[in-house]
């Protein structure tokens, strides 16, 4: 195994206690601030971290998304707080373990990622490790901010500015997460990243220039800037995948230790039973099992993040083509997104092994704006079942809210409410919205 994913794991420690609000803090186990921000190896440690950091994030994006979107179904063995996003209105409250964690771990990554920006001049690094790491910090604080704001009406754009930072809202936040990607692009474009910080930082199979696109597509499909979404869009190789690593011992997959190992949650067969005939993704993601949830749903047993080395795809080729087909049907070109959304429909397979093997729609079946979005919002429930995206497209196409008809409502929270533990620390959080 490289080195810089053994010196990755061995950083998440001591990282955890770096990117509190406090960075003076006493700990004899620790290194200081002094030595972590102002040398080459705590900045290039940081880099390294900042990565693992995110890897622990991605559960809370996902189990939030499928819970309340109704994907996934809890099982005896989980804890309440699940429960109450499954069950979800006023059951969820700031207190709950979800609405805390994803807000934490999430602004733990903004924090080392605002760290790195404004110390890394401070430092002696070759231009190229240098654009490296800035882009790095720049994507993650992006992709952190950017699933923060699929899930609180309003979230704080930076946490180094203040000890009770100002919260902007929807708009705001999302310009943002769009500015840093774009920054990001443009960094590495004019400074290519060292040999040095691709081999010895960048963690194994993580793709920067992909990913940067990718989210720049992902993000700026959701702000509604279709023409940037087709541009980043189609910058993406979809021959190569960016992926997360995780190993047995010291670096757990979060996702199979909650699905698999603990079985806190199971996909509801509705994913199954829906399913177009002869659709492949169904067997990517599920398989079939007789068992009923906590609530008595049936469900089916995870396929996916099955082992506990499973990686985490950061984006999959798919999403990309459907962001193609979306923003061309936004902008009312139904020709354009038929073909990008056949690609995904009869593609066998692809670079994350994903395939749906489904024949091509006409133009006869899909006439109207409507019919293709239709079309899309369901490709996407397929293609992206375990990404934690769903939640967003609820919203973004227009799906019954949480205050509508339990029985048919497409999620059970709009949005969620703020942690308690920020409500109590920083007098600039808003109300709750509403459910």
């Amino acid at each position: 195994m490289k080195y810089k994913i053994l010196f990755m794991l061995g950083c998440i420690a001591w990282l955890t206690v770096l990117v509190g609000c406090d960075l003076n803090q006493l700990n004899p186990n620790a290194p200081t601030d002094e030595a972590v921000l102002t040398t080459t190896d705590g900045i290039k440690a940081l880099a390294v971290g900042m990565q693992a950091q995110y890897g622990e994030t991605v559960n809370e994006t996902v189990e939030a998304s499928n819970m309340i979107t109704r994907q996934y179904a809890t099982l005896p063995s989980s804890v309440l707080g699940l429960r109450e996003l499954e069950t979800g209105g006023s059951d969820v409250q700031g207190f709950n373990g979800t609405v805390n964690n994803l807000w934490s771990e999430h602004y733990r990554v903004v924090k080392s990622a605002e760290d790195l920006i404004n110390n890394v001049d401070k430092v002696t690094l070759d231009a190229g490790t240098r654009s490296g790491i800035v882009a790095l910090a720049k994507l993650l604080k992006a992709m952190a901010l950017g699933e923060l704001i699929e899930a609180y009406e309003s979230i704080p754009a930076a946490v180094t500015i203040s000890q009770t930072p100002p919260f902007a809202n929807r708009a705001t936040v999302l310009n943002t997460v769009v500015t840093l990607l774009e920054e990001a692009r443009n960094g590495i474009a004019t400074t290519a990243p060292s040999a040095d910080f691709n081999n010895n930082i960048l963690g194994i199979g993580f793709n920067l220039p992909n990913t940067i696109n990718a989210m720049l597509a992902r993000y700026a499909l959701i702000a509604g800037d279709y023409a940037k979404a087709l541009t980043a869009a189609n910058a993406v190789d979809l021959n190569v995948t960016s992926k997360l690593f995780y190993n047995s011992s010291s670096s757990r997959n979060p996702i199979f230790l909650l699905t698999v190992q603990i079985v806190y949650y199971k996909p509801v067969d509705d994913f199954r039973l829906n399913a177009e005939a002869g659709d492949g993704r169904v067997a990517f993601w599920v398989s079939e099992v007789n068992e009923t949830s906590f609530l008595s749903k049936p469900v089916d047993n995870f396929v996916q993040y099955r082992q506990d080395s499973s990686p985490y795809f950061v984006y999959l080729p798919g999403e990309v083509t459907l962001i193609k087909a979306e923003a061309y049907a936004r902008q009312n070109d139904l020709a354009n997104a038929l073909i990008e959304l056949n690609k995904v429909r009869t593609k066998t397979t692809d670079a994350a092994g994903l395939g749906a093997k489904l024949t091509a729609k006409a133009a006869a079946e899909l006439p109207t704006q409507q019919a293709m979005l239709d079309e899309i919002y369901k490709q996407r429930g397929y293609e992206l079942f375990g990404t934690g995206l769903r939640w967003g497209d609820t919203r973004r196409f227009g799906k019954s809210g949480a205050e509508t008809d339990p029985a048919t409502r497409s999620r059970t929270r709009n949005w969620l409410p703020y942690p308690d533990a920020e409500r109590l620390s920083n007098p600039n959080t808003p109300a709750d919205p509403a459910i």
